[in-house]
């Protein structure tokens, strides 16, 4: 009886702060002098429709997600491997595998983000995107033994793969033909 008299008194105010406000019942049951049971029954009687809180949002608030962001907002981002991302960033697997899939599927990083899994392969990349080396060059150096293929395989998957800059002219190859005949 004595929490009714207690809300019939303050009910005005108490109708306008469930309907604008997202305080927490317990709150409300504290300012008012109530438990929250009275105030979630006196809301549910009158019909009130409680105004939902905005979700937080993930990606803007998580230190992860951000560093994901940045690192995936530098040039050739595709070709870094998930290795070094998870060790610049001081991950485990899961951990990283769910920030990531949350920033995929609200398509902020690429899909291609954190996919290549071969750290032979991100460094033969990486130097095929900087120097002026043949392709075959490139897959030596770094231990990869066709490294066509790998260029050939990620352009059928969609990824963007521009050509080598070191291109044969007639002239350079038939040089280089007449040099291996020499030896």
């Amino acid at each position: 009886m004595r929490k009714i008299s207690k809300l019939r008194r303050v009910e005005d105010k108490l109708t306008e702060d469930l309907k604008r406000t997202t305080i927490p019942l317990r709150q409300l049951g504290t300012k008012y002098g109530v438990t929250y049971q009275a105030i979630f029954d006196f809301a549910h009687k009158k019909g009130i429709k409680r105004p939902k809180r905005p979700k937080r949002e993930h990606a803007n608030n998580c230190l992860i997600c951000l560093s994901l962001i940045k690192i995936s907002k530098t040039p050739h981002s595709d070709f870094i491997s998930s290795l070094t991302i998870k060790e610049k960033l001081k991950l485990k697997g899961p951990t990283f595998l769910y920030h990531i899939c949350i920033l995929r599927k609200k398509k902020i990083i690429s899909p291609k983000f954190g996919r290549l899994h071969s750290r032979k392969a991100e460094l033969a990349y990486q130097l095929y995107f900087t120097k002026r080396l043949p392709v075959v060059t490139i897959g030596r150096q770094v231990g990869l033994k066709n490294f066509n293929s790998h260029i050939w395989k990620h352009r059928v998957l969609g990824w963007d793969v521009p050509d080598p800059l070191f291109k044969f002219d007639s002239n350079d190859r038939k040089a280089a033909l007449k040099r291996k005949q020499r030896v």
